[in-house]
C-alpha cells in the first residue's frame, strides 16, 4: 500500500461506479497496482456500508463485511461461506479506505478496520493572503469590498437624524447661496443683459453641484442646483425672447 504521503494518490484511485450496486445508493471501486479490489457500496438514509475486498495475491478470493453507522453487522468469506472477524484482511487497506472521496460513506463506516473518519487526501485548505482580509492593502490591489451597485439598490442605509444633516452641510450651503447671489448682481449691473445672467445662474448651479461632490465628498443639494438651473433658465429664456 502507498505510505502516508501518498492520500491523494490513493484519493485518485477510487472510480464510482453506474449505477450503484442493488439496494445501494452510490458505490466506489479502487484498484491497487497489486490488482487488489476494492468496493464500498453504501445507502444513506439506512446508514449501511458494505465493503468488498478481492485480494489477487490469494486468487482473487472475495470478501465482505456490512456495517451500519460504526458497527459490523457480518464479516463473510465468499468463496468458502464462512463467516470469521475480517479485521487482518480489511486493516491493511485503511489507508485507501480513509481516502474515499465521500465523507458521508466515513461517517457510516465510523472507524472501523481503524479507517479514518474524515476524508484523507482532499484538496488542502488555503490560507488566505495578507491582502485578502486586511483593508489596507485595497488601494494598492484595487479591491473594491462595498457592495455591488445592484445590492445597494436592495439595502437600506441608516440615515442620521434630518437636524444633523441640516446643520453640517448649513454653512457651506449658505455660503454657496450667498457667492451665487452676489455674482449674479454684479453679472447684472455690469452687463444688464438677462441672456448673460441667464446663462451665469446655470453654470452656478452645475458649478456649487460639482464643489458638493468633488471637494466635500458629499451628494449635491437637489435643491440648490434647481433654484440656480431653474432660475437661469428663466433669464435665459426671458433674454433671449425679450427682443
Amino acid at each position: 500500500m502507498a505510505s502516508f504521503q501518498d492520500y491523494s494518490l490513493l484519493r485518485r484511485w477510487w472510480k464510482p461506479e453506474f449505477p450503484p450496486a442493488k439496494g445501494y445508493t452510490k458505490s466506489y471501486q479502487a484498484k491497487t497496482p497489486d490488482g487488489d479490489i476494492l468496493q464500498a457500496d453504501f445507502h444513506f438514509h439506512d446508514r449501511k456500508i458494505r465493503l468488498t475486498l478481492e485480494v489477487a495475491g490469494e486468487n482473487g478470493r472475495i470478501y465482505v463485511s456490512t456495517i451500519r453507522d460504526g458497527s459490523i453487522l457480518k464479516e463473510t468469506d465468499l468463496t468458502t461461506g464462512r463467516s470469521y472477524p475480517l479485521y487482518s484482511r480489511f486493516a491493511p487497506f485503511r489507508d485507501l479506505l480513509s481516502s474515499l472521496p465521500d465523507k458521508d460513506a466515513l461517517q457510516i463506516l465510523g472507524g472501523a478496520y481503524g479507517v479514518s473518519p474524515e476524508p484523507l487526501g482532499g484538496p488542502e485548505r488555503r490560507t488566505p493572503k495578507p491582502w485578502e482580509i486586511s483593508t489596507k492593502y485595497d488601494h494598492i490591489f484595487g479591491i473594491d469590498r462595498n457592495p455591488r451597485s445592484w445590492k445597494k439598490f436592495f439595502q437600506r442605509e441608516k440615515k442620521e437624524p434630518l437636524w444633523t444633516r441640516i446643520k453640517r452641510r448649513l454653512w457651506g450651503d449658505l455660503q454657496d447661496y450667498s457667492l451665487g447671489l452676489a455674482s449674479a448682481l454684479g453679472i447684472w449691473y455690469a452687463y444688464m443683459d438677462f441672456y448673460l445672467l441667464g446663462f451665469s445662474l446655470a453654470v452656478f448651479g452645475l458649478l456649487f453641484g460639482g464643489l458638493d461632490w468633488i471637494l466635500r465628498k458629499r451628494d449635491p443639494l437637489f435643491s440648490k442646483v434647481v433654484i440656480f438651473l431653474g432660475s437661469g433658465s428663466y433669464f435665459y429664456y426671458y433674454g433671449f425672447t425679450r427682443f
